[in-house]
C-alpha cells in the first residue's frame, strides 16, 4: 500500500523552520478522506461481470491508493500533529479494500458469502488480539484478488496495475521493509521468530532506516500498535 498503512505525522516529528502548515495538513487529510469515500463509492456502484467493468474497478482502485503514496509525505511536511482521521487511515484503508471486496462479490467474481465469513472471521479474531498484523491479513487476499481475476481473465488494465505495483514497491521500498517488519512483529512470538529465521537482508530494515523511522515518530497505520514492538502503527 504505498505509504499504504499510514500517512501521518505526529507531534514528535523534529520541527523545522516555518511552523506548522495547516493547509498541508488539511490537504492530506482530504487525500485520506478520499479513500473512504472513495470506498464507500465502489461498493454502491453498479457493477457487472465484464472485462470491462473489472478494468474500471483495477483503474479506480489505483487512483484511490495513488493518494495513500503521498498523503503521509504531505501530512510530515505540515509539521502538525496528527489528525484524527489521519490516525484512522488504516481503518480507512480496511474500508477502500472492503468496497473493492463488495465490488467483486457484486459483480459475481468472489462469492459475497465467503466475504462476509471473511469479514466476520477478522473481526473476531480482532477482538480478540487487536494487532495491525491482522488488519493487514484481511486486506491482503481482497488486494490480491483484484490483479489475479484481472489476469485470469483477461484483462487490459492489468498491465498498467503490474506498472503501477512496481513504481509504488520501488519509490517507497523502505516504508515496504518497515510495513513487512509491523506485520512480523505482531505474529505470534514462535511464529514471527520463525518468519524472521529466514527473511532475507534486503526485506529487512536497516539500523539507520529503523531509525529514521523512529526518530520522526511515523504513525504508519493509524492509531493501532503491535503488542510485541510497540511501534505506533
Amino acid at each position: 500500500m504505498g505509504e499504504h498503512l499510514g500517512n501521518t505525522a505526529t507531534s514528535g516529528a523534529p520541527v523545522q523552520q516555518g511552523g506548522p502548515l495547516m493547509w498541508a495538513r488539511a490537504l492530506a487529510d482530504l487525500l485520506t478522506l478520499s479513500r473512504l469515500i472513495g470506498g464507500v463509492a465502489i461498493a454502491l456502484i453498479p457493477w457487472e461481470k465484464t472485462i470491462s467493468s473489472l478494468g474500471k474497478l483495477i483503474k479506480y482502485n489505483l487512483l484511490l491508493w495513488s493518494t495513500d503514496a503521498v498523503d503521509g509525505r504531505i501530512a510530515r511536511h505540515s509539521q502538525t500533529p496528527a489528525s484524527w482521521i489521519g490516525e484512522r487511515d488504516v481503518l480507512v484503508d480496511s474500508a477502500l479494500t472492503l468496497g473493492t471486496g463488495v465490488a467483486l462479490a457484486r459483480s459475481g467474481y468472489i462469492p459475497g458469502k465467503l466475504l462476509l465469513a471473511w469479514l466476520g472471521a477478522m473481526l473476531v479474531l480482532y477482538a480478540v488480539r487487536p494487532v495491525t498484523t491482522l488488519v493487514l491479513t484481511f486486506m491482503f487476499p481482497l488486494q490480491l484478488s483484484l490483479p489475479v481475476l484481472a489476469f485470469v481473465h483477461g484483462c487490459p488494465e492489468i498491465r498498467l496495475y503490474i506498472a503501477w505495483v512496481a513504481l509504488i514497491a520501488f519509490v517507497s521500498r523502505k516504508r515496504l521493509k518497515y510495513v513487512i517488519e509491523v506485520f512480523i512483529n505482531g505474529l505470534p512470538d514462535r511464529l514471527s521468530e520463525w518468519v524472521w529465521s529466514w527473511l532475507p537482508d534486503w526485506l529487512r530494515l536497516t539500523p539507520e532506516e529503523r531509525g529514521s523511522f523512529e526518530e520522526s515518530s511515523i504513525v504508519d497505520t493509524g492509531s493501532l500498535q503491535t503488542e510485541d514492538s510497540g511501534l505506533s502503527l
